[in-house]
């Protein structure tokens, strides 16, 4: 069996996965959320420059031809260095993911309850129609008015003077 030194494509398959793993661990991290995972996105910060290094060198290494054991040695050493750390902040992703929810998260979800509790007790209350910053003028025409609001056309006749028989 060769050796990753020895066949570039198995490194560089190495290196795609190890970047598939990290933005797994991204997505993760993201779910969990502040202060708990303000420390788990520095140390992903961090991996994802050691990455980029590691990308950097490899493609370098590429162009430039035949291999160089010594820099492919680097290559390998950064790249199972990128993997461990994968590694760790994927156990403690995993542990805070099984940990109970803290305090505020638990007043956030009763908030949340209670709103909903309060939107649909309004809703039977008052149905669909809600009178809450609506404006009486804005988007009705008059027969609109007319019938939602009960408006009544005047019944007085028109009694100003007309200009045209002064």
């Amino acid at each position: 069996m060769k050796t990753t030194r020895e066949d570039p494509s198995l490194l560089a398959e190495k290196i795609l996965e190890a970047e598939a793993k990290l933005e797994r661990l991204e997505q993760a991290v993201g779910e969990i959320g502040q202060p708990a995972g303000h420390e788990l996105r520095r140390r992903l910060d961090n991996l994802r420059i050691e990455e980029n290094a590691l990308k950097r060198n490899f493609e370098e290494s590429r162009r430039r031809g035949e291999p160089d054991s010594v820099r492919m040695e680097k290559i390998e050493v950064l790249l199972r260095h990128i993997e461990q750390e994968e590694s760790s902040v994927g156990h403690e992703v995993d542990f805070l993911h099984q940990s109970a929810p803290s305090s505020v998260t638990l007043a956030v979800e009763a908030g949340s309850h209670l709103v909903d509790v309060f939107r649909h007790g309004m809703k039977r209350v008052i149905g669909n129609h809600l009178p809450l910053g609506e404006s009486v003028f804005v988007n009705h025409s008059h027969a609109n008015l007319t019938s939602q609001y009960g408006l009544n056309e005047p019944e007085t006749p028109n009694t100003a003077p007309d200009p045209a028989n002064s």
